[in-house]
């Protein structure tokens, strides 16, 4: 896979819902947020086309925030928040076809890694700091773009329940 950058922004008519474009703005997933019961919550991840390729699905009772991401004819990827330090930060994302990756940032400055198990870095995520809704920008470098964007909506979504 080749590097890919996408920008994710806040969709503001729906606070929980959100757009992807591609580096040339170009729409490339839509991000749907649903309530499945009491304490589920998901995100379905449509294509340009309409077509769903993902599902992010956080359930309410772990001890650490966890989220599962279900993509059509691929394995299932859990990504977990690993610790709770203050400022550092650290997620696993487990089953992804590269092996589990290591997702580490700063906190106050909204900067995240992903890792792969043989430590090149495979995706960056950064939050920009003024704008009328929440965006960061993605970058994608030999993992799956669903993967990443999967994994920053998550922290995204922690961090807003703080």
């Amino acid at each position: 896979m080749s590097e890919h950058q996408y920008v994710l922004h806040r969709n503001l008519a729906s606070i929980k819902s959100f757009d992807v474009a591609d580096a040339d703005g170009a729409h490339a997933y839509g991000v749907k947020f649903h309530v499945e019961g009491l304490t589920k919550e998901s995100w379905t991840f449509t294509d340009a086309a309409g077509n769903q390729v993902g599902k992010l699905t956080r359930a309410g009772v772990h001890v650490h925030p966890t989220f599962t991401l279900d993509r059509p004819g691929q394995s299932e990827v859990t990504i977990t928040k690993a610790n709770f330090m203050p400022v550092q930060e650290t997620w696993r994302v487990q089953g992804t076809e590269l092996g589990d990756l290591d997702v580490s940032g700063n906190l106050a400055d909204h900067e995240y890694s992903v890792t792969a198990p043989d430590g090149t870095t495979v995706g960056q995520a950064s939050r920009a700091w003024v704008t009328l809704r929440d965006t960061y920008g993605i970058r994608v470098d030999g993992a799956d773009p669903i993967v990443v964007i999967g994994a920053a909506l998550a922290i995204d979504v922690i961090e807003h329940t703080k």
